[in-house]
């Protein structure tokens, strides 16, 4: 599937009329709010689309709340900034928690969303992506779905750890890696429901194969090392040699 504009509509659109994607919602909603709990600051950002508003909630701590969405919207709500996901309408380093729920997965360039996300992070601030794990009942799903144009099966599923090595390349130090919807994707509610043991069990022994991922990185606050000039100057008889932190050494002529 090409990933763009229409892309994201049909993607927003499955979050809210199909069972799998209204417990998307649900499932991150409630790992947010235990991971983000003690989290405090001014302004959270999230990157998405118009459905996945809510998960803004998950951070009541934080008064500012804004999302930033491509898609055209035409129910008026606080907070939401029609945006270009390619330059992200933020100051630098100006928030204090930004969200990718999934985002990455349905641009055409994830790096580069990443990279814009992680600028406009504060030093010490957080960044929060979940996305499907390929390494689950998820994973085998899209793998034996031929038409790709069903949602979510036609997402690119980034593997934990090619996101992880992008945010250390970005300096950000990973703090949580948690795991939900252990489950086989049904789309079929009493089903699905029967299997909700899965969640425990799952949680408890393999947590690396739920069908999403959950990583929690915080920006590193970069040391500003001192530049150590050498300098040599004659002066009236005085040879001062040293550097900014170092001595002025008299000799005689």
């Amino acid at each position: 599937m090409a990933h763009g504009y229409h892309t994201l509509q049909h993607w927003n659109q499955w979050l809210s009329q199909q069972f799998l994607g209204k417990s998307i919602l649900d499932a991150e909603s409630q790992q947010f709010q235990k991971l983000l709990q003690r989290h405090l600051g001014k302004h959270v950002i999230l990157l998405g689309v118009p459905h996945q508003y809510d998960l803004l909630h998950t951070t009541s701590n934080i008064p500012c709340q804004s999302l930033v969405t491509p898609l055209i919207c035409h129910e008026k709500k606080s907070g939401l900034i029609e945006g270009d996901f390619r330059e992200v309408p933020i100051q630098t380093g100006s928030i204090d928690l930004v969200m990718l729920p999934h985002t990455l997965e349905f641009v055409d360039n994830p790096r580069q969303l990443l990279a814009e996300a992680c600028r406009i992070i504060k030093p010490e601030g957080l960044i929060v992506i979940s996305g499907f794990n390929p390494v689950s009942t998820w994973g085998l799903r899209k793998l034996f779905t031929r038409n790709k144009k069903h949602m979510p099966w036609g997402a690119n599923f980034i593997h934990a750890q090619k996101i992880k090595s992008w945010l250390k390349l970005a300096e950000f130090a990973m703090e949580k890696h948690e795991g939900v919807l252990f489950a086989p994707p049904v789309n079929h509610p009493s089903i699905y429901k029967k299997m909700n043991f899965l969640e425990k069990i799952g949680n408890k022994y393999f947590p690396m194969l739920g069908g999403v991922y959950i990583l929690v990185a915080r920006a590193k606050v970069i040391p500003l090392t001192p530049i150590r000039l050498k300098w040599k100057q004659q002066l009236s008889g005085i040879n001062m040699t040293g550097t900014i932190s170092g001595h002025i050494a008299r000799k005689s002529g």
